[in-house]
């Protein structure tokens, strides 16, 4: 059976907005107090930020190997 062929096209943009929204979190972060429960809502705030890049990084080698 053939694989799906992924569409990454869309990945540029989603992408920019990514990087917008960890440049925000990381803003906030500076400029709060940084204590440790402000930090563990940082932590819970960027992961699925993270997880996103490392998904569509994922797919793009997928199709490249």
């Amino acid at each position: 059976m053939a694989a799906i062929p992924t569409t990454t096209s869309c990945y540029q943009e989603r992408i920019a907005t990514l990087q917008e929204r960890l440049k925000l979190l990381l803003a906030t972060s500076e400029a709060s107090a940084g204590c440790p429960d402000d930090l563990e809502l940082l932590e819970q705030e960027i992961q699925p930020v993270y997880a996103a890049i490392w998904a569509m990084y994922a797919e793009v080698e997928d199709d490249e190997g």
